[in-house]
């Protein structure tokens, strides 16, 4: 080591301790501040002058500077600081055994939202950008890799998909190798009484898809361990120095390798580089709202916004899928951990530990499936919640002598967020309790709850905004964790009372529906959104006969209306939408070109699939519905496709025609059209990108309140039409009854 080197070793030493040192006296220092106590009128100023300066700064670009992160999150942490502490000192007051209880049930709640509120904006000071780092090697340097696709029940034309795709990655052919992981075809499903039948015509399926690509299929005896037994045991038959995991219907796009390889040359202790998960179809929720392509999608939150952000501390960790893992590092923890039902979060927490690095490429370059249903969106966020949940009570980070104490907090950030569903679950009953029965859960004043409480839920929402708006809007994500809340609330209790008894269950992908239909998780919501009506004319009643309760009246009348709003917009979640694709069509921008009675039109392309396209053309074009046509798109990377299809849809509006058609012989350009529809990471991250700026707070509030009233309005016609139908059932029988012993007579 050169004195140079020694130099600057010596200086990063003195700066990182000058950094800690400073990083404490500011906590310490806000913290002192944080516990005086001044009288009401003052800390009503106070708290409302800070927001007003929180509100000021939103307006710049402060936020995007990381002296302006660091300067808003310390007046945000103040402000939440404040409200915690009078919180904790002079509202839980014991009256009753059955009322203290309760009240500490809505503190505990809190207790936790404000940790990871406060956990979460430490971790979000400086998200890490990485530039790219694109393959820069000969071929025969480039590590061989392994590209394992584990599948369970799935559909296999959605594996045939993510297959075929591999096939098409640019990387040298050599140098890379595909598997399929078939755990729907062990051995102890194949020769199951009830199972076997279907196993083993799927494994046969399976096994054609290998042959026709020419790659590899693998089974086992056994299904062990879920996910991360397959892996494993994959793992044993294969010998790549690097392992790229997707799940069956994670497409991905042909860059994927480069942009992702790069890194591990760079850095020898590098275990792992995650990519985002994207979505090409619309989750329920969005499904129902309408607002797929104009709000950012609920996992935008974590793979733009949090993955960054913990990348900053050496603490992205493993997803699933979409990530590629040195083997050597792995096999050193005995493979992929199974533990827990989150293998991936549980793997990267061993790995961070022995002293390994992450790196998180911001670049979706893999596509895959939403899930179809409500039921199946909450088997999901179910198994997500109880794997996280048992991360914390089985593997703590905070107790994990190996990792940083940065790489604690964002571990513990993960798993503390997955009790929102209690969190959310006691906010949305405390006030209809009160009013129902009259138990305070909440001992304050009106004067006080506008001088500490409000400031402090002002600030927290502009901090939000200011900090995710380009990914998470304000609302919408307390409705995804709302009408999440009543369900996951019982596997939340359910981890917690044991740990180890979740088990990992399949989130079902490629379902079609084929009318529109009322969840049958609805009623337990609809009846909790009854109960809460009912409480309004309670509170007039207690309003006019009881004065002395009316500070508490106003606080939980407002928090009810609130409450409300968010389930009435939730309405029409719980209304399933047909979906009749197999293949869903895939947002697309950019060129196309088509020739229509010897004459070339240039459009703009708006979506397609491997079925199918849609496009605008110039209103003064001609085309007949049936009529056969050629289409030239292009690529980012400038390559051309010319496919044919004939015309289903063609319709005018007042600036354009949109057209929309179906491929010819799309079997025979099946390989082409997967390379096209799947196969440019760019139209992924245009997509990402689309117009979903931070708008005003007032927009998000509009937007959220049109669409959701759009969505209850849908639910409130269904309903109404299921319900006139089991009405008119009966007669319809009884008629159809009389009709048929007349003709017998």
């Amino acid at each position: 080591m050169t004195f140079v080197d020694h130099l600057k070793n010596t200086f990063n030493f003195l700066t990182n301790q000058t950094l800690k040192l400073l990083v404490i006296i500011t906590g310490g220092f806000v913290l002192y501040l944080s516990q005086l106590r001044i009288p009401l009128d003052l800390q009503f100023l106070l708290g409302w002058g800070l927001v007003a300066v929180l509100f000021a700064f939103r307006l710049t670009n402060i936020a995007n500077s990381h002296f302006g992160r660091v300067f808003l999150v310390l007046i945000a942490s103040f402000i939440s600081l404040r409200y915690f502490i009078w919180r904790t000192q002079d509202t839980l007051i014991y009256i009753d055994p059955l009322e203290f209880f309760l009240l500490s049930i809505l503190f505990l709640a809190e207790v936790d939202v404000f940790l990871v509120h406060f956990v979460g904006m430490f971790t979000n000071i400086w998200p890490l950008n990485r530039k790219d780092q694109l393959v820069d090697a000969p071929d025969s340097d480039l590590p061989i890799v392994d590209i394992f696709i584990p599948t369970y029940t799935e559909p296999s034309e959605v594996v045939k998909i993510t297959a075929t795709a591999c096939t098409q990655i640019n990387y040298p052919k050599e140098k890379f190798r595909i598997h399929i992981l078939d755990d729907g075809g062990t051995e102890q499903r194949c020769t199951h009484p009830t199972l076997g039948a279907v196993s083993r015509h799927r494994a046969e399926q399976l096994k054609a898809i290998a042959d026709e690509l020419q790659i590899n299929y693998i089974t086992r005896p056994k299904n062990e361990h879920a996910k991360a037994g397959n892996i494993n045991h994959a793992m044993t038959s294969t010998d790549g120095e690097l392992i790229l995991i997707l799940d069956c219907d994670h497409v991905p796009t042909n860059d994927i390798l480069r942009r992702t390889v790069g890194w591990f040359l760079k850095d020898p202790k590098l275990y792992l580089v995650q990519t985002p998960h994207f979505f090409i179809n619309p989750d329920p929720v969005e499904k129902t709202l309408g607002s797929f392509h104009s709000a950012p999608s609920e996992g935008e939150m974590f793979y733009r916004g949090n993955q960054p952000a913990n990348d900053f501390w050496n603490a992205a960790f493993f997803c699933g899928s979409a990530g590629v893992l040195r083997r050597s590092y792995l096999e050193e923890v005995d493979g992929i951990s199974g533990d827990t039902i989150t293998e991936d979060a549980e793997t990267s927490i061993k790995l961070h530990a022995k002293g390994y690095n992450s790196v998180y490429v911001a670049r979706p370059m893999v596509c895959g499936l939403s899930a179809e249903t409500f039921s199946d969106f909450i088997i999901q966020r179910s198994r997500w919640c109880q794997g996280m949940i048992q991360i914390g009570l089985l593997k703590n980070p905070m107790f994990n002598k190996g990792l940083k104490f940065y790489q604690k907090l964002c571990y513990s950030s993960s798993y503390l967020y997955w009790f929102f569903g209690f969190a959310r679950f006691i906010f949305f009953v405390a006030p209809t309790l009160f009013l129902l029965t009259g138990i305070q859960l909440y001992h304050a004043s009106l004067e006080q709850v506008m001088a500490y409480a409000i400031p402090h839920l002002f600030a927290s929402f502009l901090m939000m905004s200011m900090l995710f708006g380009k990914f998470r809007w304000p609302l919408f994500s307390e409705l995804y964790e709302t009408v999440q809340s009543i369900f996951l609330l019982p596997a939340t209790i359910g981890v917690i009372q044991n740990p180890r008894a979740p088990s990992f269950i399949v989130t079902p992908k490629g379902a079609t529906l084929t009318k529109d239909f009322l969840s049958p998780l609805a009623p337990p919501f609809y009846i909790m959104m009854l109960i809460m009506l009912s409480s309004l004319p309670v509170s007039y009643y207690k309003w006019a006969s009881n004065p002395a309760l009316h500070d508490g009246i106003i606080i939980c009348t407002g928090w009810l209306i609130i409450n409300l709003c968010i389930a009435y917009v939730s309405l029409g979640i719980f209304w399933e939408k047909h979906q009749v694709r197999h293949f869903h069509r895939a947002w697309a921008s950019g060129p196309i070109s088509v020739v229509i009675n010897q004459k070339q039109w240039t459009g703009q392309l708006t979506d397609f699939s491997l079925t199918g396209l849609g496009f605008h053309l110039p209103k003064d074009a001609e085309v007949k519905k049936g009529e056969i046509l050629n289409a030239l798109v292009k690529n980012s990377d400038g390559e051309d496709f010319m496919l044919p299809f004939h015309v289903v849809r063609a319709s005018y509006n007042s600036d354009d025609l949109i057209i929309g058609g179906e491929f010819e012989e799309a079997e025979e350009h099946y390989s082409e059209l997967v390379h096209l529809v799947y196969g440019d990471s760019q139209r992924w991250l245009d997509f990402w990108n689309r117009g979903t700026k931070p708008p005003s707070l007032l927009r998000v509030l509009i937007d959220f309140l049109r669409l959701g009233l759009k969505g209850a309005k849908q639910t409130t016609k269904g309903m109404a039409h299921y319900f006139l139908i089991k009405l008119l059932k009966p007669f319809k029988l009884l008629r159809y009854g009389s009709r048929r012993r007349s003709h017998e007579i």
